[in-house]
């Protein structure tokens, strides 16, 4: 039994004489290389699930982290219009509810 390696894998080889079962074996592995062969772009074309995945949670950590930031503004705003009026109340010594230096309350 004579076999002669044809250059590309998986091809048919050229045989003067084949076992039945070794016929077999050649012509599953040539349909097995056709069959992934055909698979192979299309499976190549789509991202990963992982890589899906990670865009989402990608998504939604930038969202969260938009979101804390903006309370964190308001937060901050408000501490400071809040110390400012209790500045101003200290700088005039109690005197800033609208009422005259003398006069009781």
């Amino acid at each position: 039994m004579l076999l002669m390696r044809a250059p590309t894998p998986f091809a048919y080889a050229k045989v003067e004489k084949v076992d039945a079962g070794d016929a077999r074996h050649i012509r599953a592995q040539y349909l097995i290389h056709k069959v992934l062969e055909e698979k192979s772009p299309a499976v190549r074309s789509r991202p990963p699930v992982l890589t899906r995945v990670k865009a989402r949670i990608g998504v939604r950590l930038k969202k969260l982290r938009l979101a804390v930031r903006s309370v964190r503004v308001h937060a901050c705003r408000a501490l400071q219009r809040h110390l400012r009026s209790l500045r101003k109340l200290i700088a005039l010594g109690g005197q800033g509810s609208g009422q005259p230096a003398g006069s009781p309350s």
